[in-house]
């Protein structure tokens, strides 16, 4: 075995046991680390908490992988694969991803519902706009309302929005709901043209915007 070689397996060895010989550190964050497999090929370290899981695999071939999974859903929120060079390395990509699992971990997931008569036109926007906060990272989970489950489920959202064709309903609903969530008005424009990016731009300045006002 050449030396390079040599001490890369012990850069492996030393890695998984820095891991793990940290468990206890781990406590404190709110992160119960485990032994989740060791066999011939690999050794993997699971890491949980209430809403994301996280995994970290060491391969014999010094190759190593880390992932972050939602607990609820199993979306891959985080992937990231590397050759050991050093233990600096190591350690480093290993605190990416440990912050990035506590970050995970406690976003709030703010839920706003899209409005129309039915619910069925804002159906389509709320899928696509979910596909929008995916790829950008935005927090927002996203519903679609008719306006009989305004009156009665509103209280389950953080803002409600309304489509063009019943933005003339907003008086009505601001009384109803005693102005106790926003209301807002989808732009006609954006709506028209399916300006997903530009609606849900709107939303994270009147959520910032509103923050103030509601809480």
């Amino acid at each position: 075995m050449m030396l390079e070689e040599f001490y890369l397996q012990l850069y492996h060895d030393f890695f998984f046991k820095w891991i793990t010989l940290n468990a206890n550190t781990y406590l404190k964050d709110g992160i119960d680390c485990q032994i989740e497999e060791e066999n011939e090929r690999f050794q993997s370290i699971s890491f949980t908490m209430p809403h994301v899981t996280g995994l970290v695999t060491l391969w014999y071939n010094n190759i190593v992988e880390e992932e972050i999974h939602h607990k609820d859903s199993h979306e891959l929120l985080f992937y990231l694969h590397y050759t050991i060079v050093d233990l600096g390395q190591c350690h480093n990509l290993f605190n990416e991803f440990y912050q990035t699992l506590i970050k995970h971990n406690n976003q709030k997931e703010i839920k706003i519902a899209m409005c129309c008569s039915g619910g069925l036109s804002t159906s389509v926007f709320v899928e696509e706009m979910k596909e929008v906060c995916k790829l950008e990272n935005i927090p927002f989970k996203l519903y679609s309302l008719s306006i009989d489950q305004i009156y009665t489920d509103f209280q389950n959202y953080e803002a409600l929005y309304l489509a063009p064709q019943i933005a003339y309903f907003k008086p009505n609903i601001l009384a109803h709901i005693k102005r106790q969530i926003p209301v807002h008005c989808i732009d006609p424009t954006d709506f028209a043209t399916k300006d997903y990016r530009q609606i849900i731009k709107t939303i994270q300045n009147n959520y910032i915007k509103d923050s103030k006002c509601y809480n």
